[in-house]
């Protein structure tokens, strides 16, 4: 991490910034400090040889040239008859410049480097006065002159009085400050004496060096004191460790360009950009001393600049921030808890929480108060509930708890709220990770000979869902009146696919009367929690609708929520009664008691079991049934009717047909019908009294009058003129997974003259399957239905009749027959004269029949294509919204279908061996010009096929598509994401649009299959020069062009390229080892070996690319040991399992295994016990390895 407060100037170290603070830094000045002012080394020589009347010998101009100055000097020393002459010109010339000279960067330079105790600590090998002339300016005359050191009495570092200004190469007298001159360091024998014969330069600063950070400042590379000293240093840091880090600030034309010089001595740099005078084209260190000022001010006043530092930046939208600020903020925040205030009062704009969290500037713990603080200030905003949602999964049990305090101390909040934050705070769950194991460690138990009360109440826990809250959008300006206004919420079962096999080892449990009590208890809390949720009132329950049936039935499958408690309680029943029947009954008796419609139902099952209740009881049940539950319930209630009826008295079986005979309309009534709406009642009740009569029929105890009345709903109602199904005792019926099937037998069943009628009272029908009756009706007679609205108005209230066949139409699964080709060719017929804001309605569906039907023996149909896109175009307002997925947005829209076909029209030209029409190719250039969402749309999917565009003979796309893929705006960002992660690889492609790519690659989010994609956009042409198949110039795109982007891109281009390599290695000829040594080593060694891009993520790829090896695995592990790092979270041997590695190369294996699971792993060493053994048993002595043993004792066994 670094500090950073310009683009251009320098980052300055996190580690640097720290110790200037604790007053651990001494900056080493140069003679740079002091330009313009002073001349720098080399002028020096040159004044000097003018003052003395000489020219430069060839062996002089040879060590100017290659940066020698005090050689020259030397040499300069012996050709003048008084040696002394040379020092004498050179203490002249600095006399004379020094006068009157702007002291702006000495007062900087003594600001920063001071001790703890606050005394001024700096190194200069200048010999002018001008850092003691700014101290006396700070803080007197007298403190000047007796902070002055110079040649060999200097204070030693390390010591208690170490300070000061310390001239290492001696100092120039000063008259007004009363400062003599000392002996001073100029020629290369002087230099000599100094570093070398008496050594007392060199020992000052390695001491220094081992007490002090030392920053560089005013030199180059090549500067005497530098060469003398710092080539020494690295030996030196060798032998001794406690030697710290030294810096050097290092002017570079370009930052991607530092001088290479730093690299071969003991140096850190730390670059900054020249500043280049627009008028005149001179070039400057005005960015350094400027941001220096900056940092000046930090070290001088560190409170109060961190705060107004933290406040200025945190009150911006994050987008809004530069790179610098990002930096700024997160060393001002890493570790430090005084500005958590200031960001907590200065945050708006929650991505700065993002950004945050992500680089886990906080503790999770001191995160969770914090953000849970932030989201305090209003309690209020749905926008901060819904981030709180999303925290809740990162931070758990701490965000939850601070969450549950700040509500609890918040005055006058309104009573929705605090619930609303009591309930998120209440829905925090702790799912175990290894909740599979947990499960079968379950199983086990329940399945063996001793089971406690403890696992009977772990093994119901685990059946019982938990709730989780989602986040939901309130319209803007919009206050909430109620909970689902604030959020939404599910429940969960993790280890769902389990589930249903622990329902089955309770069941076989004998203590059946101890677990149906349990059970029943659990589901008095899922219920409670239900109704704090307002998910039960009186005509609803959340709970109802997830449980199809509460007995076990395959329209329970794929259900979550309580049905797997439900359905324990059911199976649980009977064995419960014999055991213990008073007490099974009085359980029941609290699930007829509970809210909602969910205990009741496991009630009424229950009233069917005969050992439990008679029939009168059973029956006078449903006598006593509130309104709202007797026509609500709806299988439960039936099957009582079936089973009990003819057990009970005849006056109480009476009762209830005189209920169901006389109840349904005033039931019914209570539903208000919109207007427009057609009036769905009498289709609900006379379903509801055909089911319950039925049932009675079965019975045998249905009266004249039921009789009469079924017969009547019979002949009104056709489509329940037959026996009941299994269907019908359920409000929706899945076939196959959550597939409802549509009923359309009343739409079949109505005259010619009603069926339009009847289509548009069943679409707007409450129930489900009466709403997909007419796309069933479609699917199965779209001729029938084509017929029904060929002659209909073409107006709204017929657009989503028309909408649905046109949908039953397209995309038609194999060949179309001759009647489908004729239907679709009738359709755009019969609409042709209809207007705009009808085809408006229904051009989504339109672009899809366009696309997905054949045009070549119907070119008729072509002429569609101009008013479909005009359409689409003109009448879509929508703003592009660039957090969607772009490439499926794009195929999947109108304008984006219209562009398909467009493209398979020209493929068929090419393969018929025909010219392309002209309409086509103009049409390309209309789509890919396309103003609006609409256009990007075109272009997406033009960009995504661009292969085959590139490839099209007369096409003008090109430039369009290379304009809008360039820049910064949101639809080129997106666009560039199509081309990386969407597109097909193509040389042309790549070649056509290589800075594209090149760009686009470094912009990729997620670690899923798109990274991989996009890494395969600069990997394969990488892959193809290394083997030798292509040339860069084949794909636009070179090796070092590679390195730049995997080097500059994010980590999950990295990971998407490491991955990428993994599955190439068992695809490439030859094999993984001939694979690894002729292509996947060869691509690897130009992989970047900067320290910060060795990053954590990688080391499983890296680590399975090496076992993937094979026969290569040894060579292969030696390459990537570098980049692998301890591992941490969720490990995983699967690899290593697999493999012969632990057979063939045990000592490999045992390095790769201590890389990844030795000191610093935090992740579970599972499973490693079981491959040590294995290679003990290949390679005996290996089991000596002191490695292996503290692997073997660290191993987590559940053996």
């Amino acid at each position: 991490m670094s500090l950073r407060f310009s683009n251009e100037g320098p980052a300055f170290p996190e580690q640097l910034v720290d110790a200037l603070l604790t007053g651990d830094v001494v900056f080493l000045c140069g003679a740079g400090i002091s330009a313009p002012q002073l001349p720098l080394f080399g002028g020096l020589v040159d004044q000097c040889v003018d003052r003395l009347g000489l020219e430069k010998n060839a062996s002089e101009a040879e060590s100017f040239k290659n940066y020698r100055f005090e050689e020259v000097l030397g040499s300069l020393s012996r050709r003048t008859v008084d040696p002394g002459d040379v020092t004498r010109a050179v203490v002249n010339i600095l006399r004379e410049r020094s006068e009157d000279a702007d002291l702006a960067h000495h007062h900087t330079i003594l600001k920063l480097s001071r001790s703890l105790d606050n005394r001024p600590t700096v190194i200069t090998t200048n010999f002018d006065t001008m850092l003691e002339k700014a101290l006396w300016d700070v803080e007197g005359l007298e403190r000047a002159q007796e902070l002055s050191f110079a040649g060999q009495d200097l204070p030693s570092p390390g010591s208690t009085d170490f300070g000061g200004i310390i001239h290492l190469h001696g100092r120039i007298a000063d008259e007004q400050i009363g400062l003599k001159q000392t002996p001073l360091v100029v020629t290369s024998a002087d230099y000599g004496d100094a570093y070398m014969r008496s050594g007392w330069a060199s020992r000052f600063l390695f001491d220094l060096c081992r007490c002090k950070t030392v920053v560089l400042i005013g030199y180059s590379a090549g500067d005497a004191p530098v060469r003398y000293f710092l080539n020494v240093l690295e030996a030196d840091r060798q032998r001794f460790p406690d030697v710290l880090p030294v810096y050097a600030l290092d002017p570079v034309k370009a930052r991607e360009l530092p001088d290479a010089r730093w690299s071969t001595l003991a140096v850190e740099p730390i670059a900054y950009e020249f500043t280049t005078d627009a008028a005149n084209g001179d070039q400057d260190h005005s960015a350094l001393w400027r941001d220096l000022d900056q940092l000046a001010e930090l070290v001088v006043r560190p409170r109060t600049t961190r705060h107004a530092w933290a406040q200025t930046i945190l009150v911006k939208n994050f987008d809004t921030s530069d790179l610098a600020e990002r930096d700024r903020i997160l060393w001002l925040l890493q570790g430090r808890r005084d500005l958590w205030p200031v960001a907590i009062r200065s945050i708006e704009d929650v991505a700065w929480f993002d950004f945050l969290v992500e680089r886990k500037v906080w503790s999770d713990q001191d995160g969770a108060w914090i953000l849970a603080a932030w989201i305090a200030r209003n309690l209020q905003s749905v926008d901060r509930f819904r981030v709180a949602i999303k925290w809740l999964e990162q931070f758990d049990k701490p965000f939850s708890d601070a969450l549950a305090r700040n509500a609890e101390q918040s005055k006058d909040l309104p009573d929705l709220w605090y619930r609303a934050w009591r309930l998120l705070a209440a829905s925090r769950q702790r799912f175990r990770k290894d909740i599979d194991l947990h499960f079968y460690a379950m199983l086990k138990i329940l399945r063996g000979s001793v089971v406690l009360n403890n696992d009977l109440h772990h093994a119901v826990g685990l059946i019982t869902p938990v709730f989780k809250l989602t986040a939901r959008e309130l319209s803007e300006g919009s206050s909430p009146n109620r909970l689902a206004d604030i959020f939404g919420f599910r429940w969960i079962i993790r280890g769902q696919g389990e589930a249903s096999e622990l329902v089955d080892a309770l069941v076989e449990v004998p203590q059946s009367h101890v677990i149906i009590a349990i059970a029943t208890a659990k589901l008095q809390e899922v219920v409670g929690v239900a109704v704090d949720l307002d998910a039960i009132d009186e005509h609803f329950d959340r709970n109802d609708y997830s449980v199809p049936s509460v007995e076990p039935h395959v329209q329970n499958e794929h259900h979550e929520g309580p049905v797997f408690l439900v359905q324990l309680l059911a199976r649980l029943l009977p064995a419960a009664t014999q055991v213990d029947r008073d007490t099974t009954r009085s359980l029941v008796t609290t699930w007829r008691n509970l809210p909602g419609f969910l205990g009741c139902r496991l009630w009424l099952h229950a009233l069917r079991n005969k050992a439990l209740f008679s029939g009168d009881e059973a029956i006078a049940g449903l006598v006593a049934l509130p309104q709202n539950v007797f026509w609500h319930i709806r299988r439960e209630l039936a099957l009582v009717l079936r089973d009990r009826a003819a057990d009970a008295d005849a006056e109480l079986v009476t009762q209830v047909e005189q209920r169901i005979l006389t109840e349904g309309n005033s039931y019914y009534q209570h539903y208000t019908i919109e207007e427009g709406q057609v009036d769905w009642r009498g289709h609900a009740r006379d379903s509801e009294v055909w089911l319950r009569l039925n049932m009675l029929n079965v019975a045998g105890m249905l009266s004249g009058g039921g009789s009469t009345e079924l017969a009547t709903i019979k002949r009104a109602r056709e489509y329940l003129d037959r026996d009941v199904e299994e269907r019908d005792f359920f409000g929706s019926y899945s076939y196959g997974v959550q597939s409802v099937i549509g009923d359309a037998q009343p739409i079949i069943d109505a005259g010619d003259g009603e069926r339009l009628e009847v289509a548009l009272q069943v679409i707007h029908s409450p129930d489900i399957r009466k709403q997909l009756g007419w796309s069933v009706y479609c699917r199965t007679d779209p001729s029938g239905a084509f017929h029904t609205l060929a002659q209909a108005d073409l107006d709204a209230s017929n657009a989503p009749l028309w909408g649905t066949l046109i949908g039953s139409l397209s995309f038609p699964q194999g060949d179309p027959d001759e009647s489908h080709s004729k239907l679709v060719i009738s359709i755009f017929e019969v609409i042709k004269p209809a207007n705009e804001s009808f085809l408006e309605l229904i051009v989504d569906r339109l672009a899809d029949l366009y696309f997905s039907t054949s045009r070549q023996s119907v070119l008729a149909l072509t002429d569609w294509w101009p008013r479909l896109f005009s359409i689409a175009i003109n009448h879509d307002t929508e703003p592009f919204d660039a957090s969607r997925g772009l490439a499926e947005d794009a195929i999947n829209s109108p304008v984006g279908r219209l562009t398909q076909a467009l493209l398979t029209d020209i493929e068929w030209c090419r393969q018929a061996g025909e010219i392309i029409r002209p309409e086509l190719l103009k049409s390309i250039v209309s789509v890919a010009s396309t103003e609006g969402r609409q256009g990007v749309f075109a272009r997406a999917v033009l960009i995504r096929d661009a292969a085959f565009v590139l490839s099209i003979d007369g096409q003008a796309v090109t430039e369009l598509l290379d304009a809008a893929l360039t820049g910064e705006s949101v639809e080129a960002k997106a666009l560039r994401s199509v081309l990386v992660n969407q597109a097909n690889l193509a040389s042309t492609t790549s070649r056509v649009f290589c800075k594209h790519i090149l760009h686009g690659v470094t912009e990729i989010g997620g670690r899923d299959r798109s990274s991989r994609a996009a890494a395969a956009k600069i990997m394969a042409p990488a892959l193809s020069i290394i083997r030798r198949e292509q040339n860069a110039d084949h794909w636009g795109i070179s090796l070092e062009q590679t390195d730049l982007a995997l080097k500059k891109g994010p980590p999950s281009l990295r990971e998407g390229a490491v991955r990428l390599l993994v599955q190439w290695i068992h695809e490439i000829d030859g094999g993984p080892a001939e694979a690894w040594r002729t292509s996947i080593s060869r691509l690897l060694a130009r992989w970047s070996r900067d320290r910060e891009l060795c990053e954590k993520e990688l080391t499983h790829h890296f680590a399975e690319l090496a076992i993937a090896a094979a026969d290569a695995f040894p060579e292969a592990l030696n390459q990537l040991l570098p980049y692998l790092t301890p591992l941490h979270g969720r490990g995983s041997l699967y690899v290593i399992e697999l493999s012969e590695a632990p057979e063939k190369f045990p000592s490999e294996t045992l390095i790769l295994l201590w890389k990844l699971f030795g000191p610093g792993c935090t992740s579970s060493l599972y499973g490693v016990p079981k491959i040590l053994e294995r290679m003990i048993k290949a390679k005996p002595s290996i089991e000596l390895d002191r490695r292996l043993q503290w692997l073997d004792q660290m191993a987590l066994r559940y053996e």
